[in-house]
């Protein structure tokens, strides 16, 4: 492997144009190789480990890869877009800026005329793409790119092998997957209809009924089960929009094969799927009555900034907190856990982030947690938290779920940040504790002379510009979190400069 990179690179980094053009053909038959190689998802992470993704990417900024594009840029594409197939491999060629740099050779590829290069291109800009503004600028590409995936699914599919061309319909799945990531390509596919139904989605429900016994084979083909795999994945995409979920629910027969599934362990697309089915056809049940619980959404990225917020949550309520990293191990049915917590949840709070948008899995959880949200207080039943400055929604599917929600802005005090929350949804314990300290130690720098001194200290309590009216005033258990303004007055305490306010609401008096 060592010696085929060094070779690549001596034939792309050597200034001396007439060695390169005469070792062009052996170069060309040394990337046919790896192309081949790097197909292979069981080897794909010695190339990684040997810094193949660094030197690809040293290999495309080069001047004498610009200059033979026409001969060596479709395998080295393809390589870009085979290493995108591992998730070590994505993450690092996003880290290198790789989507940013293929986009520089946008009019070059184009330039060529040649549909594999075209094709392949297309492909690894699906694979690398991090948010719909990226794909937005190449949204004709990707549709395109979408559509000719979406063709040759259907062509590979009648095949005994399940392949065509060299590509297996695991692989075309899988891509398709991603760019359904995007919701303008979604709609797109699933637009074209009979009778009022989506030829795609009878395509997909069909051929998930054509092979999803490679799920309870003891000994499957391993290719067999990564397609099941990601046409799972397809379906449950398909089942969080409202509009098209209705079409799954219609085919009986897809239901009676989705509910067995999700009643097995270590199915949780199926459970999933299921679990949207079910909050459709309840949408008539009375509500329940339940116990205050909040439920934490979050990207595992996030996971040191999820513990700090909910020890800091902890501190100021009463409510049990549900965080999958507390009751779940990985190797658990997660969604059999995730699903039922998020449905008796009172309140949920999504901690949002780039990579919070980049994962299929979130739309997923986020679109089901919308799909209960008619169960909880309009307003205070999910509170949206960035958990990075000058966040904004990087998926158009994120923003078109959230864009009405509260969402409290990253600061670099959790603390504080957790302190908004707490206001918004009105779930404080002891609230004002660390503000009377604050309230003691300025009061005792104050002459204490003036009556208005108690009002004026009041104002200058951090995160507080306003006094609270009876109607901002929040409750829980009975008890009043939020000062209730009426009339009030001021006098001095025995203690030297500490003043008081005090003031009744209702006949009750507070201090």
């Amino acid at each position: 492997m060592i010696s085929f990179q060094e070779f690549i690179n001596n034939c792309l980094t050597n200034t001396n144009e007439h060695v390169s053009l005469r070792i062009l053909p052996v170069a060309n038959s040394v990337l046919t190789l790896l192309c081949t190689l790097t197909d292979k998802l069981t080897i794909i992470s010695i190339f990684i480990d040997v810094g193949y993704i660094q030197k690809i990417i040293q290999w495309i900024r080069t001047d004498k890869f610009a200059s033979l594009i026409s001969d060596i840029g479709g395998s080295i594409v393809t390589i870009v877009y085979n290493l995108t197939r591992d998730k070590t491999g994505l993450k690092q060629l996003r880290t290198e800026k790789a989507f940013d740099i293929l986009m520089e050779l946008k009019q070059s590829i184009y330039n060529e005329n040649d549909s594999w290069l075209t094709l392949t291109y297309g492909w690894a800009l699906i694979a690398l793409a991090t948010s719909d503004e990226q794909s937005e600028e190449n949204k004709k590409l990707i549709l395109d790119t979408s559509e000719n995936l979406y063709r040759l699914c259907n062509e590979t599919d009648q095949k005994d092998d399940l392949s065509s061309n060299g590509y297996h319909l695991s692989e075309l799945l899988e891509l398709l997957d991603r760019a359904f990531a995007n919701t303008y390509v979604i709609k797109h596919i699933l637009e074209d209809k009979i009778n009022e139904k989506s030829t795609a989605i009878q395509y997909f429900t069909e051929l998930f009924l054509s092979f999803y016994g490679a799920l309870l084979d003891p000994e499957p083909d391993e290719l067999e089960k990564r397609a099941i795999k990601y046409l799972l994945r397809i379906l449950l995409q398909i089942s969080s929009y409202p509009e098209y979920l209705k079409q799954l629910i219609d085919n009986h027969q897809f239901c009676i094969i989705i509910e067995s599934l999700a009643n097995r362990p270590k199915r949780d697309d199926a459970k999933g799927i299921w679990c949207n089915i079910q909050q459709i056809m309840s949408t008539n049940e009375q509500k329940k009555e339940r116990s205050s619980k909040i439920y934490i959404s979050y990207d595992r990225t996030d996971e040191e900034f999820c513990k700090e917020f909910v020890k800091e949550l902890r501190k100021r309520t009463t409510i049990p907190i549900w965080v999958d990293y507390e009751n779940v191990d990985l190797s658990d049915d997660m969604w059999e856990y995730v699903s039922l917590n998020i449905i008796s949840a009172t309140v949920v709070i999504t901690l949002v982030s780039t990579a919070y948008g980049e994962s299929t899995d979130k739309f997923q959880e986020l679109s089901f947690i919308i799909s209960t949200n008619k169960s909880r207080d309009e307003k205070k039943g999910l509170i949206v938290v960035a958990t990075e400055p000058n966040f904004n929604f990087n998926r158009s599917w994120m923003k078109d779920l959230l864009h009405d929600k509260t969402m409290i802005s990253y600061e670099n005090n959790i603390d504080h940040m957790v302190w908004n929350v707490c206001e918004q949804i009105g779930v404080l314990k002891k609230p004002r504790m660390k503000c009377l300290s604050w309230l003691f130690k300025n009061g005792r720098r104050k002459t204490a002379q003036s009556n208005d001194f108690s009002v004026k200290t009041l104002k200058l309590i951090p995160g507080n510009d306003k006094v609270y009216s009876g109607r901002e005033s929040s409750q829980v258990d009975g008890s009043t979190d939020f000062l209730l303004v009426s009339k009030t007055h001021s006098s001095q305490s025995i203690v030297t400069g500490l003043m008081t306010q005090t003031g009744s609401v209702s006949g009750s008096t507070w201090v």
